[in-house]
């Protein structure tokens, strides 16, 4: 554990040798899941791993489970009793706990996972909520619990609030979380799944991401009182998929017969670098 599990808990979870010996082997079929297990996605290949662990060694620390009707439910330990079903195992040795109260399981299964387990970051941001919103605590007394700063739940959580598709993303690697909160910065939902897409194929980095979403957010400079009011689409569509392309600002002004200039704002020396990669790079032959 990192730090603590909230007041009682962290004595559920047993480890210690003395508690070890306290276990019993208990059926497999009689065990029920955890309701409140947040991962959703449990990784075939470290699942395989921990099977064949278990086919070799057995299982070495007890699953805790808590008494229910004729069963039990589980409380810490999914990943073992599946992986000991997989590797064909009748029983399952288990800690009994039977003073676990229904709030003191979903603690406990939260807190337990969101530390204990390699969960990607939206899994995490889905364990912060479901602390918040169903134990009704503040986000400062979920950063306590779970060994945090403030800060760092707060990102987690703010992820759930991007597309389905950029939350896949993340799951699956596709995009890092430096990416996921760079694109928080795009209110249309829309815009953030073609920006996704981007990222994926053209393998944008988090800086250039950043850029990109700064220079479709910021403000446009007041018109110049010779500058015409009405701006045809075409061009305004024009300026949009070049300053997304190139991360920044980009102006056309266009006159009749299709003459002007296409001016391109940069900010620091990094970004002038950045676009003169983009628009002139140097020759490798």
């Amino acid at each position: 554990m990192e730090k603590r599990l909230g007041r009682g808990l962290g004595t559920l979870l047993g480890g210690s040798a003395s508690e070890a010996s306290g276990a019993e082997r208990l059926p497999v079929d009689a065990i029920r899941p955890n309701p409140h297990q947040p991962r959703r996605v449990f990784d075939r290949a470290a699942l395989e791993e921990l099977t064949q662990s278990i086919l070799r060694h057995g299982v070495l620390q007890p699953i805790v489970v808590r008494p229910l009707g004729t069963g039990y439910e589980l409380i810490a330990g999914e990943r073992r009793l599946r992986a000991s079903i997989a590797a064909g195992q009748t029983s399952i040795p288990a800690l009994v706990r039977k003073d676990v109260t229904d709030q003191q399981l979903l603690e406990l299964a939260l807190v337990e996972n969101v530390q204990r387990q390699d969960l990607d970051p939206i899994e995490k941001a889905r364990g912060y909520r479901q602390l918040c919103e169903q134990l009704s605590l503040s986000q400062d007394r979920v950063a306590e619990m779970v060994g945090l700063r403030r800060a760092t739940v707060a990102n987690h959580i703010r992820l759930l609030e991007l597309p389905e598709v950029a939350q896949q993303a993340v799951q699956d690697g596709s995009l890092t979380m430096g990416h996921a909160r760079a694109l928080l910065g795009l209110a249309d939902p829309d815009r953030i799944v073609n920006m996704v897409g981007r990222i994926i194929r053209e393998g944008l980095s988090v800086r250039e991401v950043e850029a990109m979403v700064r220079a479709s957010t910021r403000p446009a400079p007041n018109p110049r009182p010779d500058q015409v009011l009405g701006v045809a689409p075409w061009i305004r569509d024009l300026e949009q998929r070049m300053s997304e392309h190139l991360g920044t600002r980009v102006s056309i002004q266009n006159v009749p017969g299709y003459r002007g200039q296409i001016v391109i704002d940069y900010y620091q020396r990094s970004d002038l670098d950045r676009l003169i990669e983009k628009l002139a790079p140097r020759s490798t032959v």
